[in-house]
Formats: structure tokens, sequence, C-alpha cells
């Protein structure tokens, strides 16, 4: 079964602020047209190169088949990525969790696809 998520790596201020306005944007919107994602396999390589200086780092789970803008998939370093053209809309992201360092101060992310949603969305 292929994974029914894409992935954000995101922080707990951008989380509220996103889940409160209804959808995330982030300056790569504008500057290059759209939102960075990460597929599973990538994640650990992402988040150890772009967040180890995040206070209170994410992991957003979003669902496919909600996200309303076009989901392109694109080579970059390390394979293909999708690409969110557009602003995500908060009500695809159905899991959050939080990822932390371990000793070495690496992150190692450990992914369960099939745990239960458990993001509440108000209407």
């Amino acid at each position: 079964m292929s994974d029914p998520y894409i992935y954000l790596l995101s922080w707990q201020q951008e989380y509220d602020q996103a889940m409160a306005a209804g959808e995330l944007l982030r300056d790569s919107l504008q500057s290059e047209g759209f939102i960075h994602a990460c597929p599973v396999t990538q994640l650990e390589r992402v988040a150890n190169k772009h967040y180890t200086k995040v206070i209170e780092p994410l992991l957003l789970f979003v669902d496919k088949q909600k996200v309303k803008a076009q989901i392109k998939w694109e080579p970059a370093t390390g394979g293909l990525y999708p690409h969110i053209f557009g602003p995500l809309n908060m009500d695809a992201v159905v899991k959050m969790q939080s990822i932390s360092k371990g000793k070495d101060g690496l992150f190692s992310i450990d992914v369960d696809v099939d745990v239960d949603v458990d993001v509440d969305v108000d209407d």
C-alpha cells in the first residue's frame, strides 16, 4: 500500500497560526511558487538539514487526497519531493506529532502511518 500522506516539517507557532487561519502560507510560495513537502523516506535528511535550530519542531501528516492545491512530485536532492502549488488547507493535516533530537543532536523520526487521526479542526 502506498503512503496516503505527504509530510511537512513545521514548528508550533507556525502550526498554531495556520490552524487559526485555516491555511498554511510560507515564504517559498511567494519566492518559488510552492510549499516544500516531503516523502517519508526523506524526513530525517530534511529535518537534520533545515530544522535543527527550530524550537518545538513538528511533523505534519497531510492527506494527499484532501489537499486543494495542486501537488507535483519534482526532483530534488535525494529523490522526488511533493511540492504544493498554493496554500495548504489545514483540514488536509490529519495528524501532528512533535519530533525531537536524540543524544547525538540529530533527528530520528519514527512515522507510523497506521495511527488514528488526532488533529482537531474546528469548522
